[in-house]
């Protein structure tokens, strides 16, 4: 996918809520308390995803709203890598992580600010990393195997609804799957187009729930479903 053909795509409406990672950052270096503000990107993401899937990471995560709005702008968009999409590296990760948030809040405990600090270590290392392979490969190349992202596909309900009123995402038996234009726009690099025909729709648990699939869509066979 080229970049040119990304950016017709790109949202052009919302927040830009990665002002708010940035703010995060800067405020939690020289106030470590501030860091604790972490367990809402912790825990929302999760909760969230019990009933919405994995709506939080495509439309209330301002490191995942940075990778849409600002990276893109800027990455090779290259293919993600498979390995990292795997169950085993996905479930190495969220020990991995969990493990040395636990080892850090251990030493920490006790300690509001050192408390706090364990937080913003982490925000800051994991930002690094997914800006860094942002621009190797994909702006959500991280999102792919995001702990926290991966918890959240894990719990995510078989038909897990897209946002305001929508329930899934339709593809007529119209579509060839010649264009694949619905895979070409997808920040996850799913393949929406192989739900065509299926009465569920596209379910896929990574999917964030972006709509950008639909709106790229050149004859319009994908269609957000409404609740009725």
């Amino acid at each position: 996918m080229t970049k040119k053909r990304f950016h017709k795509y790109l949202p052009t409406k919302g927040y830009d809520l990665y002002w708010i990672l940035i703010a995060y950052l800067i405020i939690g270096y020289f106030y470590p308390v501030i860091g604790i503000i972490a367990l809402i990107c912790m825990i929302a993401p999760v909760a969230v995803a019990i009933k919405r899937g994995r709506w939080w990471c495509g439309n209330a995560c301002p490191r995942g709203n940075m990778y849409d709005r600002l990276l893109a702008k800027y990455s090779p968009h290259r293919p993600i890598p498979k390995f990292v999409k795997t169950f085993g590296f996905r479930l190495f990760m969220v020990m991995f992580i969990f493990t040395m948030f636990g080892v850090q809040m251990y030493f920490a405990w006790g300690d509001i600010n050192a408390i706090g600090r364990v937080f913003w270590n982490i925000i800051l290392a994991t930002t690094v990393v997914g800006v860094v392979l942002s621009f190797i490969y994909a702006p959500r190349t991280w999102c792919s195997f995001c702990p926290m992202g991966t918890l959240s596909s894990w719990v995510s309900p078989k038909k897990a609804p897209l946002p305001d009123g929508f329930v899934n995402i339709r593809v007529s038996d119209r579509c060839q799957m010649k264009c694949k234009s619905c895979a070409m726009v997808c920040p996850m690099q799913l393949t929406p187009y192989d739900c065509r025909g299926e009465e569920t729709g596209y379910l896929d648990p990574d999917c964030i729930k972006c709509g950008k699939c639909v709106t790229a869509c050149p004859i319009k066979v994908m269609a957000l479903k409404h609740k009725k």
